[in-house]
C-alpha cells in the first residue's frame, strides 16, 4: 500500500518539515560535489607548481602553508556557523585586532600572565564582541551585514583606545607564547595544531549535537524551523558567540605568530574568511556547508597565496584568481538556489 502523503493534504508543519528534508538533501549534494573538486583543484595545483618549483613541495615550504592558514582556518570556521543560520559576520576582522591588541597590552605590563590565560581572554574579548551581535540581531531584527558592518568600525575605535598611540612589538610578548607559533611537543607549530583542533571540535558539534543540527534547520527553512518550536533567538545568539570566540582565538593566534600588532591588524580578514567559506560549499543562502569543505578551501586559498610567491607573479594575479572563485562559488549557489526554486522550495523568511 502506498503510504506517502500528498502535499496538498499536508498541515503547515509536515510540509515545511518536507521542504527542509528536500532543500537539505539538495544543498548536501551540491556541497559534496563542490569538496570534491575543491580537492582536484588543489591537486592540480600543487603538482602543477610543484612541477615549475619544486621548492614548493619541500616540507619547509608546506610547513610555511599551515602556518598561513591557521588564522584563515580559526576565522573561517567561525564564520561558517553564523553562515549556516543566514547571517554573516563581518566584525571578525576588527575583533582579531582588538582581541590582539588587548593581550599584547596585558602582557605588557603583566609579562608574566600564563599563555593559556592569555588566549582565554582573547576568546572572551571575541565571545563578549559575538554576543553584542547576537542579541541585537536577535532581539532587533537588524539585517546581519549591516549590523555587524556598523560593528566593525565600532570595535575598530576600540583598537585604538586600547592602543592609546602605542602598537605591540616583540619587547612586549614573552617568548614562550612567541614559541607556540613555532614548535611544539610534536614538532608541529603549536597554531597550527590549536587551528585543526578547533575546526575538528566545531564539526563535531555542528554534526553530532542538538544545537548544531538546530542551525542546519534554521538555514535550510526557517519556518519550519519555528513550527517545530526551535529557540531562534537563541540559536541566532549562539552562532555569533562562536564568531565571536573564533576570532578572539584568531586574534591570540596572530600575536603569537606575528609579535608586532598596530591598529590595522586584522583589517580584511573577514573577506578572507567569507571566501573561503563560500568556495569551501557553503550556501550563502544558508543551510549548507561543511567545516570539510570550508578547511580544504583554506588549504587551497592558502597554497595558492604561497605559489604566487613561489613563482614571482604579481600579487594581482593573486587578486584575480581569489576573486574569480569567489565569483565562480556564489554563480554557483546562485544557480542551486534557482533549482531549489524550481522544486517549489521557496525560501521563506526568517521569523523571530
Amino acid at each position: 500500500m502506498n503510504t506517502d502523503v500528498s502535499p496538498d493534504t499536508m498541515t503547515p508543519v509536515e510540509d515545511g518539515e518536507r521542504r527542509g528534508r528536500l532543500t537539505s538533501q539538495l544543498a548536501r549534494n551540491v556541497a559534496n560535489f563542490r569538496e570534491i573538486t575543491i580537492i582536484v583543484l588543489l591537486l592540480v595545483l600543487i603538482v602543477a607548481v610543484g612541477l615549475e618549483s619544486p621548492r614548493f613541495l619541500s616540507g619547509a615550504n608546506i610547513r610555511s602553508v599551515f602556518l598561513a592558514i591557521s588564522i584563515l582556518l580559526v576565522l573561517a570556521v567561525g564564520e561558517l556557523v553564523v553562515m549556516l543560520g543566514r547571517n554573516f559576520d563581518l566584525s571578525i576582522g576588527s575583533t582579531v585586532g582588538l582581541s590582539a591588541m588587548a593581550v599584547g597590552m596585558i602582557f605588557k605590563n603583566h609579562p608574566g600572565m600564563s599563555s593559556i590565560l592569555a588566549f582565554a581572554i582573547a576568546m572572551a574579548i571575541g565571545m563578549a564582541v559575538g554576543l553584542l551581535n547576537g542579541i541585537l540581531i536577535a532581539y532587533l531584527r537588524i539585517p546581519s551585514i549591516i549590523l555587524t558592518l556598523g560593528m566593525l568600525s565600532v570595535v575598530s575605535g576600540f583598537i585604538y583606545i586600547v592602543a592609546n598611540g602605542d602598537q605591540v612589538d616583540p619587547t612586549y610578548v614573552p617568548s614562550r607564547f612567541v614559541a607556540i607559533s613555532i614548535t611544539s611537543a610534536v614538532g608541529i607549530p603549536g597554531i597550527v595544531i590549536i587551528a585543526f583542533v578547533f575546526a575538528a571540535a566545531v564539526s563535531v558539534a555542528l554534526r553530532w549535537t542538538r544545537l548544531g543540527r538546530s542551525v542546519f534547520a534554521l538555514g535550510s527553512n526557517p519556518d519550519a524551523a519555528v513550527l517545530q518550536g526551535l529557540p531562534i533567538r537563541r540559536l541566532v545568539i549562539a552562532s555569533f558567540v562562536v564568531s565571536g570566540a573564533a576570532a578572539g582565538l584568531a586574534g591570540a593566534i596572530y600575536l603569537s605568530e606575528f609579535v608586532l600588532v598596530n591598529v590595522t591588524a586584522g583589517a580584511g580578514l573577514e573577506l578572507q574568511a567569507i571566501t573561503a567559506v563560500v568556495v569551501g560549499g557553503a550556501s550563502i543562502f544558508g543551510g549548507a556547508g561543511s567545516v570539510l569543505g570550508t578547511t580544504i578551501s583554506c588549504i587551497m586559498l592558502g597554497a595558492m597565496t604561497n605559489a604566487f610567491a613561489v613563482l614571482g607573479l604579481s600579487t594581482f594575479w593573486q587578486d584575480t584568481a581569489y576573486g574569480a572563485l569567489l565569483l565562480l562559488a556564489v554563480i554557483v549557489n546562485a544557480m542551486t538556489r534557482r533549482l531549489q526554486d524550481s522544486r517549489a522550495l521557496v525560501r521563506p523568511e526568517l521569523t523571530l
